[in-house]
């Protein structure tokens, strides 16, 4: 795949603003529902020497974009240079793609020093779910 001008500026565009959305989302759904999954999406505490420094929510929503730019220049670029999967349907490698940080949801809820979604929360581990496929259900417009 060559990545021009103009591919580079779609597969950020996209990147950002399914991570924004997933943000938003998230955090409107923690207000409403009680169920911390937006505290675990920006939670890194768990994490060595980074974990250590106080980040605002500002900051640890652009490591969340950073992540999201990550996952959306990952899904183009197998797309477009593992002949593999250029025969899939895009909407099934996105999932596909979006599974892992789905499943994150397990360890990251059980690494967590502080107080996020609890691992065993069946309604917030649906939202984390849900909005993280709803993310997917966008990334092939990255294309």
């Amino acid at each position: 795949m060559k990545m021009n001008g103009k591919t580079l500026k779609k597969v950020c565009l996209i990147g950002l603003i399914n991570g924004i959305m997933l943000g938003f989302l998230m955090k409107l759904l923690e207000m409403y529902s009680g169920k911390q999954v937006y505290q675990l999406l920006l939670n890194v505490d768990f994490l060595p020497v980074i974990g250590a420094i106080p980040w605002s929510e500002a900051t640890l929503f652009l490591f969340h974009l950073l992540v999201s730019l990550i996952i959306t220049f990952s899904y183009v670029y197998i797309l477009h240079t593992w002949s593999i999967f250029r025969k899939w349907k895009t909407y099934t490698l996105a999932i596909c793609i979006i599974t892992p940080a789905i499943l994150l949801y397990f360890p990251l809820s059980l690494l967590s020093q502080t107080e996020v979604a609890h691992p065993f929360d069946l309604a917030a581990f649906f939202l984390w779910s849900l909005l993280h496929l709803i993310y997917a259900i966008f990334l092939p417009k990255a294309i």
